[in-house]
């Protein structure tokens, strides 16, 4: 019974939040550090193509800050990236992890559907740049959505305008706070 109060104070909490539940405990600042699980790498798609932009990566990462049990918190890599470094000058320590299945079809004339609500687009983004710097020729159709037009509509300066152009054949928008009634990405593929 014990450990599930455990696990329900937890919730929402990290190393900081313990520490200061115990201040007595007594553990030295070298000592905590030999205590703690590496940090696990995070992973984000590639947002752009080689052959759109070569010797570039570009990224698209959606900074994680809250408040909670009175603290401000945030992501650690998001705002590492987006408050600390400085291009050109911070080096980031990166790897690439091959995806060999996803990919944009190999038969350029093939068509593509993609689906990609909120930071989700990053891969797609590239898919549509590889599409255009190759000449294919098939259709291309997106769904994105996030919960505001005005703050929220990922690339809308490169989208539109290949929506317009025809390299993007069809975009369906979903955003889900602009009006009363949420509309989420679902419920424009549910519509199609």
């Amino acid at each position: 019974a014990r450990r599930s109060d455990l696990e329900s104070w937890l919730v929402g909490r990290d190393v900081v939040d313990a520490l200061k539940a115990a201040p007595g405990a007594g553990i030295e600042i070298a000592e905590l550090g030999s205590l703690l699980r590496p940090l696990p790498p995070r992973l984000y798609s590639i947002a752009s193509s080689l052959k759109a932009h070569p010797g570039e990566v570009h990224l698209t990462v959606g900074t994680v800050r809250y408040e909670a049990h009175g603290r401000s918190r945030h992501g650690v890599a998001s705002c590492w990236l987006a408050d600390r470094v400085v291009p050109g000058e911070t080096p980031v320590p990166v790897f690439v992890q091959v995806s060999r299945h996803f990919r944009p079809p190999t038969d350029p004339s093939r068509p593509m559907i993609m689906v990609g609500p909120g930071t989700g687009i990053a891969p797609f983004r590239a898919f549509l740049q590889e599409r255009r710097a190759v000449g294919a020729p098939g259709k291309n159709w997106l769904f994105f959505g996030d919960q505001r037009r005005s703050s929220d509509y990922l690339y809308a300066s490169e989208l539109d305008p290949l929506h317009r152009d025809g390299l993007l054949t069809r975009l369906d928008l979903a955003f889900s706070r602009d009006q009363e009634s949420k509309v989420y990405v679902q419920d424009r593929m549910r519509e199609q």
